[in-house]
């Protein structure tokens, strides 16, 4: 939460929140953060710095009940905000004017969802560590398939990434058995095509 409100924070220009800007704080401070986090594994113990590598690579273990429970408080809280502003969200797509015009009050709006997002985020993280591409593969297939409205598209991403991720965890657990592999491992390796898709598909969309 607290590195989510220094991104939102930083990104600010003139008091609005700038996208553009908003991706280049986050890629300097993940940046930052990933040198932080290589520095301590150098300086604990092996087998401390092999859980913190695992951590990194992502994966999905078995954790206490009060652990769920507190972080499936903090998931609902997030979801609840984020299923609220969809409406807003679908005028958010209008641009600002249009939105602004049609009663939206877009700084409010932003951080609520931005904060939002942070608290999903950082809640799942701490637990799962880091599972790349989830958020940008199941959003954009579903997108495809059941329209732009997010007050459909959010909920059905929450409910489609959960089914993708557990896919991959199963392929994760048999795929080189009975070795494990990370489950971060799959997601990448489907992320990254994916990604590279969407890139080309947009690059024809503009007739590049």
């Amino acid at each position: 939460m607290a590195a989510g409100g220094l991104v939102y924070r930083l990104s600010l220009v003139r008091g609005r929140l700038e996208p553009v800007t908003q991706v280049l704080v986050g890629v300097i401070f993940n940046t930052f953060a990933a040198s932080v986090i290589l520095l301590v594994s150098a300086l604990v113990d092996l087998s401390r710095s092999h859980s913190i590598v695992f951590w990194l690579m992502g994966g999905i273990a078995v954790y206490p009940y009060p652990v769920l429970c507190l972080t499936g408080v903090l998931v609902a809280l997030g979801v609840m905000v984020l299923v609220r502003d969809a409406l807003a969200l679908n005028l958010l797509a209008l641009g600002d004017d249009s939105a602004e015009h049609l009663g939206v009050d877009l700084g409010a709006v932003r951080r609520r969802v931005f904060l939002a997002s942070a608290l999903l985020v950082g809640a799942v993280v701490s637990l799962t560590g880091v599972i790349t591409f989830v958020g940008l593969i199941v959003p954009h297939a579903l997108r495809r398939l059941a329209g732009s409205d997010n007050r459909l598209l959010v909920p059905a991403s929450f409910l489609g990434g959960a089914t993708f991720l557990v896919a991959c965890d199963a392929l994760a657990r048999v795929a080189a058995a009975p070795r494990e592999l990370p489950v971060g491992a799959i997601t990448a390796m489907t992320g990254g095509p994916f990604f590279v898709y969407l890139l080309r598909r947009r690059s024809r969309e503009r007739g590049l």
